[in-house]
């Protein structure tokens, strides 16, 4: 995750947008539309604990920035957000956005139920990051 970063694009996320603290792709291959992944943008950090209060303020603010957007564009049921880091020891969010028809409504999703083997269309995944990017106030 660490060499991708400021890299823009890449298989799995489409670039949405930089950040004061991370960057912010929106998933190919998911289900739940609108599901994104915040990742930290300052240097290798494994754990929000490692981060000074300053600094893991400004994350969360990112993070709950991207939330809101992503609340207010797909108008999900619930949000979660996942730190996982478990095969991916960097830090980062994912935002995933619960729908009423989503494969797990009402209950906690299982992994492989998030994605989809096919992406997502061209031309919708960039509808939908340039709405997001509406909503955060920031340019492509």
């Amino acid at each position: 995750m660490c060499a991708a970063l400021g890299r823009g694009d890449n298989d799995h996320t489409v670039a949405v947008a930089e950040l004061p603290y991370s960057e912010v792709g929106l998933h190919r291959h998911s289900r739940l539309p609108g599901y994104c992944i915040v990742v930290w943008r300052h240097g290798h950090i494994a754990e929000p604990t490692d981060l000074t209060p300053d600094t893991a303020a400004g994350y969360w603010r990112d993070v709950l920035d991207v939330a809101s957007a992503v609340r207010t564009e797909f108008r999900p049921v619930k949000l979660n957000l996942m730190m996982l880091g478990n095969s991916v020891p960097h830090l980062h969010t994912h935002v995933l956005p619960r729908h009423v028809d989503d494969p797990a409504a009402g209950g906690p999703i299982p992994w492989d139920d998030i994605f989809t083997t096919e992406p997502i269309a061209a031309p919708l995944l960039l509808e939908q990051v340039a709405a997001l990017q509406r909503r955060l106030r920031v340019g492509a």
